[in-house]
């Protein structure tokens, strides 16, 4: 096992990244301005890649980009507001979709709905456990690393994979078209019985490249670090030639866990703002689904401790984007390389009652921040398409000159990106949620959604319906479905919702 190497930000690596904030950073309506920076002594922790050298004169004469995925684990989008790297660096210089979403707001779907372009209702991963789903479910014979790699790319997945990966025989699997392979697998495997949702933190097993291997529990091995640093070795032993990668982090999934290095973050000096949007532990739920009764609202102080520990560990992940950013630099591929941040689902913080939830067709849980940064190749700034994690594989795939199959839902979002005028985008999405097998989501009916730019229609299997206008009420708290005056508008995006499920 290699010994992670930490240090604090040198001056040459905080004059590249000081460099790269020159744009003005217009905030999404899922991040809002919040006036955070942390305190003048903190600093980034740099994790360094073994021996970086610069890049082949031919493969800086290759066109062809890098593409690298960096995914969080649960994350409400405003968080990122916290996150200084992804603030200062992705979003300031990056394209920033506010109307991003995630088509089912569960991990397993969404990630599967990531890798083939693909609504849950046609790759059939519907939940995290088998046999509606989980990692034995899905098919992955054609994914967008099959296209890249089939297309002359390297790449290597790193982090977290699909739910109960741990279970696919033989142990430590590795699906096609990974050229390198670094997932975790959970605890240690001479014992089972540790709490699931510390699997990645401490104490857990990786799929090396097929090889099992053991990292116990010790302060250098915390998860998202170890993460990091392969993922920085990947990127400067692929220096020469194009790659993919994805960079998939466990942070900040519960039970949120941090570094030790971030214990003192968001205490004492480290300023932070409470989470208090209008539907926070909504009152007036008479007009909301059955199933809103049955939560068990978190107090406000418990959802603060809660607010406090998933920014605390959002830290490391911040730590990590500052660490590609330093290898690329070193490796000269800033202008060859293309970076994606976004989350795999969002999580509620007290909206509609919900405590810390993903799973339902609301804002909080459905949207994700997606940001792309492409030095020299994107103008910096905002755009307000509807778009979702079903166009990724496409968008990576035409990138990187790639064929993607006809069972792609997804678009590609190249034209959005290089700022083409377009008429012909999508200008309504579908969200889908199967009740899950335990946790808030087994008691979240099976439902549909059209979301549009203005509207979101919801039915679900119950016959419950809602209706929300997104534009006078952005939180929700009105139903509006069944209403006579909307009857008209109900009525025709329910025909919108039945195109989409028949998609």
């Amino acid at each position: 096992m290699k010994k992670i190497i930490v240090i604090l930000m040198a001056i040459p690596v905080m004059a590249f990244l000081l460099s790269a904030c020159g744009g003005t950073l217009e905030y999404p309506d899922w991040s809002p301005e919040i006036d955070f920076e942390p305190p003048a002594e903190y600093t980034v922790t740099i994790f360094e890649a073994d021996n970086p050298s610069p890049a082949s004169e031919a493969r800086l004469a290759d066109p062809r980009p890098n593409i690298i995925l960096i995914m969080t684990d649960d994350q409400p989008p405003q968080t990122v507001a916290y996150m200084p790297t992804v603030k200062n660096i992705l979003m300031a210089e990056g394209v920033i979709f506010e109307n991003a979403f995630n088509t089912t707001p569960l991990c397993c779907p969404s990630r599967a709905s990531m890798l083939t372009g693909e609504y849950a209702h046609n790759h059939k991963v519907y939940t995290n456990r088998f046999p509606l789903g989980g990692a034995k479910k899905f098919d992955d014979d054609s994914t967008v690393a099959v296209w890249l790699q089939e297309a002359g790319y390297r790449t290597g997945f790193f982090g977290k994979y699909l739910n109960a990966y741990r279970t696919l025989r033989p142990s430590g699997l590795v699906p096609p078209g990974w050229s390198d392979w670094s997932v975790f697998l959970g605890n240690d495997t001479k014992d089972d019985r540790r709490k699931p949702n510390l699997q990645y933190f401490f104490n857990f097993t990786m799929s090396e490249n097929g090889t099992v291997v053991e990292y116990p529990k010790r302060k250098s091995n915390y998860g998202a670090d170890i993460v990091t640093t392969q993922a920085v070795n990947f990127i400067n032993d692929s220096r020469d030639e194009p790659f993919f990668q994805i960079i998939s982090y466990y942070n900040p999934h519960s039970p949120y866990i941090w570094a030790k290095r971030h214990d003192d973050a968001f205490r004492n000096e480290w300023k932070w703002d409470q989470y208090r949007p209008p539907n926070f532990n909504e009152k007036n739920i008479r007009d909301k689904p059955e199933y809103i009764a049955e939560l068990e609202p978190f107090s406000p102080e418990e959802v603060d401790i809660t607010y406090k520990q998933i920014i605390r560990s959002l830290l490391s992940v911040d730590d990590g984007v500052a660490s590609v950013l330093n290898v690329i630099n070193q490796t000269g591929l800033e202008e060859h390389t293309i970076i994606i941040f976004m989350t795999d689902n969002g999580l509620t913080a007290g909206d509609h009652r919900f405590g810390f939830s993903k799973n339902c067709p609301y804002e909080a849980c459905i949207k994700t921040p997606l940001i792309f940064y492409g030095p020299g190749r994107y103008t910096p700034r905002k755009e307000s398409y509807l778009v979702a994690n079903i166009d990724l594989a496409p968008t990576f795939a035409d990138l990187a000159g790639a064929d993607t199959p006809e069972s792609v839902n997804g678009l590609s979002l190249i034209p959005l990106l290089e700022a083409e005028t377009t008429t012909s985008w999508r200008d309504a999405i579908l969200l889908e949620h199967w009740p899950t097998e335990q946790g808030t989501g087994s008691i979240i009916p099976e439902f549909y959604s059209v979301r549009t730019m203005e509207w979101k229609y919801t039915e679900y299997e119950t016959d419950e319906r809602e209706l929300y206008d997104l534009v006078n009420d952005p939180y929700e708290l009105d139903n509006l479905a069944d209403k006579w005056k909307y009857r008209e508008l109900q009525a025709e995006l329910k025909v919108r919702l039945d195109i989409l499920k028949e998609e």
